[in-house]
């Protein structure tokens, strides 16, 4: 004979309602007594369970791609990511990741998303690339100024008036 579950609240009697719960993909269960049961009501799912499946589910966004598919282990040149690395935490090391893992990386947005484009709305005020660059050589000369290097200062001036068509 099957050994006998005990009730998940008092661990003193043996449990006779049983409950299954499948939150994104992980299943809990739960057994109760009767006098579990009756002091609780219905079986209602433990929020510790439902938190702790939640957070695993994000902790580990990519566990599921792993278990599908053989991987190719690849390592990050600049800073020694690794596949697997990447697969159980979902976070990257440095831009250069981005390259390095840019085929899994693409599976695990589509799997997210619908699409890897961007088909949302655009911010109302949005910049040229040229307004970019200049808004980039400022802030450049600025820290040139505060740190008193002069000389680079008026290289990024120069090329700040040559963004802008002032150059002579």
């Amino acid at each position: 004979m099957a050994d006998q579950k005990m009730c998940d609240e008092c661990g003193i009697r043996p449990a006779v309602y049983y409950e299954t719960n499948i939150i994104n993909g992980i299943m809990t269960e739960r057994y109760l007594c009767e006098e579990c049961k009756k002091k609780h009501g219905t079986i209602k799912p433990n929020l510790s369970d439902i938190f702790d499946n939640f957070f695993t589910a994000l902790t580990t966004p990519f566990g599921s791609y792993k278990n599908t598919q053989r991987v190719e282990n690849k390592v990050c040149p600049k800073c020694g990511c690794t596949t697997e690395s990447y697969l159980k935490t979902g976070f990257l090391g440095c831009s250069e990741c981005y390259k390095t893992f840019e085929p899994l990386i693409l599976n695990s947005v589509t799997k997210i998303q619908k699409d890897v484009k961007h088909t949302g709305k655009s911010p109302d005020k949005t910049c040229s690339p040229d307004e970019a660059k200049y808004n980039e050589l400022l802030r450049k000369r600025n820290e040139a100024v505060a740190v008193e290097d002069f000389l680079l200062a008026a290289k990024i001036n120069e090329e700040m008036n040559k963004l802008k068509g002032d150059a002579k």
